[in-house]
């Protein structure tokens, strides 16, 4: 088949399939998308109609909360003076913390005071004969053995529903003996629900679970809310975080959409014993919805349309189909330039001159892919040497070709490390046996600064030295390095025993700031300069022999975790006299 034939036929399918996939698939990803974030944004409205109403219920509990810790209620529950009903619970104090129910118990049970009040007709009504009987016996609203203890929630009556609060009476400084408990309410009636809703800027509306007139429809989302709520106390066998986050909300929320123009979402609301007695419902506007079949309705004739030009455009330009491909060619070679991603190919498909001239291109990609993964190899060996004589910011630094690398530090701890009888050792022992004890004392060293993030510096001879504190400044570096000295000396013994040895060390340790950088051109090296080294290499020098020296400095940082000898003053070179202390070891407490 010629090439303009197979581009007529591949042209036709092509655009046949690509219209029908893409609305397909575009009509399935968008209406689910726009399920999920209708669910999502419906969820979002009940937890901020539930929101609201703990609000509301919080104001509550603040009233509750300030009779019940005031010392004026503590003293009237004693004295029963009427003055404090008179001034402190009259029809103005109703109204100014919108209550509709004020009750006041002793804690032997008995009612001192009972009042109802309507804040809203500004008359006082009958206090609820339900809530009085309730209160008559043990209730969770009496249950308060704590003086800072306090109950809240819903608690549905004949009379309608209440959101209610009780709080001990106690002293303002919630202290006893509890004299009693006050009990307030305040009545979710429709103007409550109607200002609930105002606040929210959500269609709300609450239904009672014993209402025999509770529609079809919100019966099968009870049976639903309420299954849903067995099987996740049944998985979780406790209460939910979310449960605790809302008190008198159900566990989940149940979405359904009631028409092409609104949807609904629907969570139980709870009584103060934790069950379901009411049902809320949050209606919204299916914008979202909406909006999802005006775009897939959109996006077919777009599709139509595109798919129709697009495949007039190229039957009438079929003679430019070669040089649509060479384009292509062309444009798959620069991606390639352009990433470096030797990996890639280019399409080499059919047997006709350009096909040839792919497969000649992806040879010599082949190629060069070759001798780079060998380049890389070679790379990576060099950047194994470096890392091992430079730590790794500075070999970074380095290959950023920055010319000199020279860095000051405030504060690090410095340790120099010598093995006494080394030397004594060498004058009778053959080189191999040497270096290979050194060795192996050295290796160990080396896993110590690993494991405690120090930055080993150099080796001269027998001795070691090691820094904490840099090329990456931390803050405790000289712990750090307290600690490496520590497990240098127990290295020691265990070397001794392993190999029939008795070497011992001498260790200096010597806070203070520093100069650190890179010297030379070839064998380079990166070095520490300054007094602090200098007298971390005497506390080592003048040491005592299997004993970690340390200077007044270093003491001053770890003498609050680490145990210490005094020393006293010693005469060190070109330093004079020092204070200087032995580390014993860790004192009696958790180091990490």
């Amino acid at each position: 088949m010629k090439l303009r034939q197979k581009t007529l036929l591949i042209i036709s399918l092509t655009l046949a399939g690509l219209v029908g996939v893409l609305y397909a698939t575009a009509s399935f990803l968008l209406m689910k998308h726009i399920q999920e974030l209708e669910k999502d944004y419906t969820t979002q409205g009940v937890n901020r109609a539930l929101d609201g109403l703990s609000e509301d219920i919080g104001d509550v509990d603040i009233a509750v909360r300030q009779w019940g810790v005031w010392d004026e209620t503590y003293s009237f529950m004693e004295n029963k003076n009427p003055r404090y009903i008179k001034v402190n619970l009259g029809n103005q104090t109703f109204s100014d913390f919108r209550l509709n129910v004020t009750v006041l118990i002793d804690s032997s049970g008995q009612k001192i005071f009972s009042k109802a009040f309507d804040f809203k007709g500004k008359k006082t009504i009958p206090v609820p004969k339900a809530l009085e009987e309730h209160l008559k016996s043990e209730t969770l609203l009496l249950q308060h053995t704590n003086p800072k203890s306090n109950h809240t929630g819903i608690l549905q009556l004949p009379e309608g529903t209440l959101l209610i609060a009780s709080h001990p009476i106690v002293t303002n400084k919630y202290t006893g003996p509890i004299r009693g408990t006050v009990v307030m309410g305040r009545y979710l009636d429709a103007e409550e629900i109607k200002r609930l809703a105002a606040l929210t800027q959500l269609s709300l509306r609450v239904y009672p679970l014993n209402d025999a007139q509770l529609p079809p429809n919100l019966q099968e989302v009870h049976s639903e809310l309420t299954s849903k709520d067995k099987e996740i106390k049944a998985n979780t066998q406790e209460v939910t975080e979310k449960d605790n986050n809302s008190p008198i909300a159900s566990h989940n929320v149940t979405v359904r959409p009631l028409n092409e123009n609104s949807i609904a979402g629907y969570t139980l609301l709870k009584n103060i014993y934790g069950e379901p007695v009411l049902l809320l419902e949050v209606k919204l506007h299916r914008f979202l919805y909406n909006q999802g079949k005006t775009s897939l309705i959109f996006l077919l004739f777009s599709l139509l349309g595109v798919g129709f030009v697009f495949g007039v455009a190229n039957l009438l330009l079929l003679e430019k189909m070669v040089l649509l491909r060479l384009a292509r060619l062309s444009d798959n070679v620069k991606t390639i330039g352009a990433t470096g991603d030797l990996s890639m190919r280019v399409s080499s498909k059919g047997k006709d001159e350009l096909s040839t001239l792919a497969t000649t291109i992806n040879w010599m990609l082949a190629a060069l892919e070759s001798s780079l993964k060998q380049l890389k190899a070679e790379q990576k060996k060099s950047e194994h040497l470096l890392l091992n004589i430079l730590p790794q910011p500075i070999a970074d630094r380095l290959k950023q070709e920055e010319s000199t690398i020279a860095d000051n530090f405030p504060e690090v701890t410095v340790l120099f490390a010598d093995i006494v009888g080394f030397t004594k050792l060498a004058a009778r022992t053959s080189p191999v046996e040497l270096v290979t004890l050194l060795n192996q004392i050295f290796s160990a060293f080396d896993r110590l600064v690993e494991k405690h993030g120090l930055e080993k510096i150099k080796t001269i001879g027998d001795a070691y030295m090691v820094v904490g504190g840099l090329p990456i400044p931390r803050q405790d570096h000289a712990e750090a390095i307290a600690k490496m000295a520590l497990d240098m000396q127990l290295e020691i013994k265990q070397f001794n025993a392993l190999n029939n040895v008795d070497f011992s060390m001498r260790i200096g340790i010597n806070t203070g700031p520093v100069v650190a950088g890179v010297i030379g051109i070839k064998k380079f090296i990166y070095d520490l300069w300054g007094d602090t080294v200098n007298t971390a290499s005497r506390m080592e020098s003048h040491g005592i022999t299997g004993c970690i020296q340390v200077t007044e400095a270093t003491y001053k940082c770890l003498n609050d975790k680490f145990e210490f000898e005094r020393r006293g003053p010693i005469q060190v070179k070109g330093k004079g006299e020092m204070t200087t202390y032995l580390l014993i070891g860790k004192k009696n407490v958790e180091i990490e």
